[in-house]
């Protein structure tokens, strides 16, 4: 046999994987395209000679940023078919593609959030996972009506049982799950989300004033982010005690519920206030780094992955009561969990942010660790249940 048959052999005993690009490619601040992007990367640069990425793609730009980028490069790919028109334009690609007869054979197609196509399991692929993270898709309010979200949603109620395999990132997670799918707890496979990527980070510098008191707030310009309440409650206190104060705001602004906080920006002095769309790593890193205070005030998250991003670069942190930052992390030193809806707590909280101290970034990370919640244990969890297929 040729060497180009044996390679053929070779390639053909691989695990095929497959993944839509969409769900990640040019969205690296998204949480679950970070958790999608980290997974495929690893596929990719780890387990190359047991699993064959293959990515999905919907047009050409994708393919243009896959191509453009070192790791995910090395994929295969699979571009779907030309539909014309915009209406339901990725669905009718989807089972146009599924129609055809495709060489392609896919061993697991894997979606990344609880948004599934009806009928999914017509997909020519052997299993079929999906990773909810937490029942997110109909708890999270929306500041308005989305169709699509609605129809997502019955079709995840009717149709998961054909799902091979479910995953939630925390016990919060799958209890929301069970609740609002009503998907049995055994059906579900918890995988913690990696919280490691800034630690061997070098850092690059933002401009801070270090004579005052510097706070974080992290989250998008939305209701259920709640950066609104933060602000709000720093507005009412007295201003000769807010002039000690410089809030760093990191998140979307071009948001549905932009304009709350905007109202809210605009009566802050600029002196006081900093605002960031976002952050490159290196200089999210420095924040977390030399802040005195990082504020993660989400009412609805399946894991929170900013504020355990901050605890791990051993910066005091202040989050939600009940969810899964305050489970995992509520009872570590400088880390504060309070009703972030109630502006007399946060006007509290923000009064004691002298007296904070930040804690040893090392003994975070050990704890981190210990809880499995770096992206090499999480991946090879995945690594393994790929393997395993069930």
């Amino acid at each position: 046999m040729s060497n180009s048959g044996l390679e053929k052999q070779y390639e053909d005993k691989k695990l095929k994987v497959a993944w839509f690009a969409s769900a990640f490619v040019g969205r690296r601040a998204s949480g679950t395209a970070q958790t999608a992007l980290k997974i495929v990367e690893y596929l990719l640069l780890h387990e190359p000679n047991k699993i064959e990425v293959i990515l999905i793609l919907k047009n050409e730009t994708e393919l243009g940023l896959v191509q453009q980028d070192k790791v995910l490069s090395m994929a295969s790919k699979v571009m779907m078919p030309k539909v014309y028109g915009n209406l339901f334009k990725s669905s009718r690609q989807f089972y146009k593609y599924s129609l055809m007869k495709n060489s392609t054979q896919i061993d697991i197609l894997h979606f990344s959030v609880a948004r599934l196509y009806p009928f999914y399991w017509i997909f020519p692929a052997k299993k079929f996972f999906c990773t909810f993270h937490a029942g997110g898709e109909i708890t999270v309010p929306q500041d308005n009506f989305v169709t699509s979200r609605l129809i997502y949603n019955i079709i995840t109620k009717l149709q998961w049982r054909k799902l091979d395999r479910i995953f939630a990132d925390s016990e919060f997670g799958i209890n929301e799950i069970e609740k609002h799918y009503k998907i049995p707890r055994q059906r579900i496979s918890l995988v913690h989300l990696g919280t490691d990527h800034l630690w061997d980070i070098v850092v690059s510098k933002i401009y801070m004033d270090k004579s005052k008191i510097n706070i974080a707030v992290i989250g998008r310009w939305q209701n259920y982010k709640n950066v609104h309440s933060v602000l709000k409650a720093f507005i009412a206190m007295d201003d000769m005690f807010k002039e000690k104060f410089h809030i760093y705001l990191i998140g979307k602004s071009n948001q549905a519920g932009a304009s709350l906080v905007k109202k809210l920006v605009d009566k802050i002095s600029s002196n006081l206030i900093t605002c960031f769309d976002y952050l490159p790593d290196s200089e999210l890193k420095y924040l977390y780094q030399n802040v005195n205070l990082v504020m993660h005030p989400s009412v609805n998250e399946g894991f929170g992955l900013p504020a355990f991003e901050a605890f791990g670069e051993g910066a005091p942190i202040a989050i939600h009561s009940g969810l899964p930052a305050d489970y995992y992390l509520g009872d570590q030193p400088q880390v504060t969990a309070i009703d972030m809806t109630n502006l007399h707590q946060i006007i509290d909280l923000l009064s004691k942010v002298s007296t904070f101290e930040r804690i040893d970034a090392s003994l975070c990370r050990k704890f981190l660790e210990s809880k499995s919640m770096t992206w090499d244990q999480i991946c090879r969890q995945y690594v393994n249940y790929y393997l395993n297929k069930l």
